[in-house]
């Protein structure tokens, strides 16, 4: 956190400074953030990351920004302007108008929200529009008011101001911001309870039965044979009708479920929850990371068991392979966006196990370009290999081909872009998403030649179950209190 004094040398640099105000607390609870401030969840955002050390909560931003098909909607308050131009563009001038100083690791005042999956589409011409029945957004960000930062019981609310009026203004952001910190204070030491649960309406079904699943397979081991692609990630949701709120799931799994990151994020009538175990690209001043998972088993019910599952995913020639690509496609993303010769493997094919399920995964790194933007780091990573394939371009155009429906925030980038040129995004994975009454699970399982369809399937079940549980749970607890 910067003072008066210091943010004063640097008004001639940036149009806009940040203006911070800390106090310490010992206990933090998001969800009631949420529920105090935005009861009807309509915008908000949690965002839990740094392995649940930070949490940042987003609750009634001053700007909204969505994209859908070129169409780009910015509100702010009563005010709403459209444009149609590339959202690749239109973000760049954005964030160059907004860029500013860096006050500390983290988000402090910038974009934050989700890339959907089809957002590559636009740093692509060869990726035409997928059908979509529900209606899913491209893009969907928010620009804070106030930015509300937790980490190791300390409290940071940040808001950026114009350097044109920073004398007249600085003093009564301050003000503000501690008469705001006075208002949190209180809703965290409140009784908060969630008034509102979800409640499924319907058996939850996949989109491809075995049969129709089966023949995806084949489909994809044909394109493998052909020379079309080595890989493909094929997904198979979930879906189900369903009222209420998520909110109470997010929190449940905050709560419950071990995950380097996790979110809750509402707009309107959109609502997505997740648990990601999975970086889609981070940057932290010049050093740029990634974390590509890929190879699964599901964790074992007894130590026995979860060792020879281990064990069995450590040595399967399959998973070997199908990791090595990614890997290396993970090499070739993090090289587009880094300096020559500054990309490195620094762990390799790691064991890592969450709740229900464990993955192989490694860690590529590299230095940033200089000059090159967070939008452009983002268009020219997302979608990350291990939700698309290999060749990238290939597989996703044969994904289209096969799966016929918009993915949406599934397999797309979740986080923030900090106006002082950081970023953290996760992917898209382990989540839920309800649009109106549509309530989705997404998931998918890596095709190659030795994929067998049944064994796919289970990857399914496997990798949604947690959230699956989760739902269930929450729902379960919803009808014992009442």
């Amino acid at each position: 956190m910067l003072t008066k004094e210091e943010l004063q040398n640097h008004i001639s640099h940036y149009q806009y400074l940040p203006v911070s105000y800390q106090f310490s607390i010992d206990s933090f609870n998001p969800y009631k953030i949420v529920e105090a401030i935005d009861p009807n969840h309509q915008q908000s955002m949690i965002f839990s990351h740094d392995d649940g050390n930070t949490i940042t909560v987003i609750v009634k931003p001053k700007k909204t920004i969505t994209v859908l098909d070129n169409r780009i909607v910015v509100k702010e308050k009563d005010n709403t302007y459209e444009t149609n131009q590339n959202p690749i563009d239109f973000l760049n001038d954005y964030y160059q108008r907004h860029q500013t100083i860096k006050t500390s690791n983290g988000f402090h005042s910038g974009l934050i929200g989700y890339f959907g999956y089809d957002f590559s589409k636009y740093a692509n011409n060869h990726l035409p529009k997928t059908h979509d029945d529900l209606g899913l957004q491209d893009i969907e960000l928010f620009e804070p008011d106030i930015t509300i930062n937790y980490h190791n019981h300390e409290v940071t609310l940040t808001k950026l101001i114009s350097s044109n009026r920073f004398e007249s203004l600085f003093d009564e952001t301050r003000a503000e911001l501690k008469h705001f910190a006075e208002r949190l204070k209180h809703i965290l030491s409140d009784d908060i309870e969630t008034t509102e649960y979800v409640d499924i309406v319907e058996t939850f079904e996949n989109q491809f039965q075995r049969d129709e699943f089966s023949q995806k397979v084949d489909a994809v081991k044909k394109h493998i044979y052909n020379g079309d692609i080595f890989q493909m990630i094929l997904s198979n949701p979930y879906q189900t009708k369903a009222k209420g709120s998520l909110i109470n799931v997010g929190k449940y799994l905050e709560e419950n479920i071990y995950s380097p990151y996790h979110f809750y994020f509402a707009h309107d009538q959109f609502e997505a929850i997740g648990a990601s175990p999975e970086t889609l690209i981070q940057k932290t001043d010049d050093k740029l990371f990634s974390y590509p998972l890929a190879g699964t088993r599901r964790r074992g019910k007894t130590k026995e068991e979860d060792d020879f599952f281990a064990d069995e995913l450590r040595h399967s020639p399959k998973e070997q392979s199908e990791h090595n690509m990614l890997v290396d496609l993970g090499r070739n993303d993090v090289g587009n966006i880094s300096e020559i010769g500054t990309v490195k493997v620094t762990k390799y094919m790691e064991l890592l196990k969450f709740s229900n399920v464990m993955h192989l995964g490694s860690k590529v790194e590299g230095i940033a370009k200089e000059n090159i933007t967070p939008i452009d780091i983002i268009a020219k990573t997302l979608p990350a290999g291990t939700l698309s394939g290999a060749p990238k371009l290939s597989a996703m155009q044969i994904i289209r081909e096969l799966e016929q429906r918009k993915r949406g925030i599934y397999g797309g980038g979740i986080g923030y872009i900090d106006f002082s040129g950081d970023l953290d995004l996760c992917i898209g994975i382990r989540l839920a998403y309800k649009q109106d009454d549509n309530l989705v699970v997404h998931a998918g399982a890596g095709i190659v030649t030795s994929s067998d369809a049944d064994q796919e399937f289970h990857e399914f079940e496997n990798k949604s179950r947690v959230i699956m549980d989760a739902i269930k749970e929450v729902e379960a607890q919803h009808d014992f209190i009442n």
